[in-house]
Parts: C-alpha cells; structure tokens; sequence
C-alpha cells in the first residue's frame, strides 16, 4: 500500500493533485470523496473490504486562487512541448527556447511566445518571423492550466496511468 498513489480529481472532473492510496481511502470512508477509478486491487481489513481507487473525485468543490496556475519557466516550457521541436517535431536533447515573436521585435518571455525548438530549426529561424522564416508551429503556445508528465507522474504500473489519462488533459 506504501507508494500507491491516487489521482484526486476536483466535483467538477479537474485535476488537483496526488495523494497516497492510505488518504484516498481515508477520504471514501469519511464520505468526502468518491471513488471514481479502480484497477481491481481489494485492501482488506478485519471488518471491511474495499476496492482501491486509482481516481477519486471530492464532494465538494475546491475553489483553487485564480491567479495560481503553473509557475513559468524553462522546464515546464519543456514539459508542456513534451520536450518536443514545435517546428519539425523531432525529439531529442539537443533541444533549445525559441521565441515565436522575437524579442528584438518586440515579442515577450511569456506561455503565449515561447516554445521548444531543436537548435536545427532555432538557427533557421533566427531572429525572424514564422513568415519570414518559412517555419510553422506543430501547436500553438498557451498556458497550461494543470502540467503533469508520464516522466513526472508517480510510478504506477500501465492500467493505472491508462486511469490516471482520462483526466489529465493534453492537446
């Protein structure tokens, strides 16, 4: 049971966060959560059985702070483009952060301008419109309201992380 981690859902089917599988069943037998995902593994006690949750869904509404969203920087840059070129999609370590508007240009160090580009396609594109540069994007940049990775998800074996997908939102 040591390391079995729950994906906590909001009343409205929105990610929150990961808690172990000992809070989560705290939280159903307290009534305020539901069990909404399950891989078939039973936790047995002296006087109950019940089936262990791989997503739960709280009761009530957590109202989370506008504001609060995912921090900006570098690495989550990474995580959202799946550490992926948003010009030819190759995948790689060689990768670098590629303004779209230049900052010569005008264009800020925001969720919206900046994207991962392997240094291939930065060089070509170069201090350059997509226009000029004959480049296009794979997917528009934008804020990501809940970044989660496989690389940065809790060790779950796959049924669990198949569970774990259906809510985790990716373009």
């Amino acid at each position: 049971m040591e390391g079995w981690q729950v994906l906590v859902l909001n009343q409205t089917y929105e990610p929150l966060h990961f808690c172990n599988l000992r809070r989560a069943v705290i939280m159903l037998l307290k009534g305020k959560a539901q069990e909404v995902e399950y891989d078939g593994r039973v936790i047995y006690s002296p006087s109950i059985s019940i089936q262990a949750p791989t997503v739960i869904r709280l009761n009530r509404y957590i109202k989370k702070p506008y504001l609060v969203g995912v921090r900006f920087s570098k690495k989550n840059v990474f995580k959202r483009d799946n550490y992926t070129c948003q010009y030819c999609g190759s995948y790689g370590v060689e990768m670098t952060i590629d303004h779209v508007v230049p900052r010569s240009r005008g264009g800020i160090t925001s969720w919206e301008n900046v994207v991962v580009a392997c240094q291939r396609c930065n060089l070509k594109k170069g201090d350059r419109t997509l226009y000029e540069s004959g480049l296009t994007l794979l997917r528009k940049p934008k804020k990501p309201y809940f970044l989660l990775h496989f690389k940065n998800l809790p060790q779950a074996d796959g049924s669990v992380r198949a569970n774990w997908n259906k809510y985790l939102f990716r373009d």
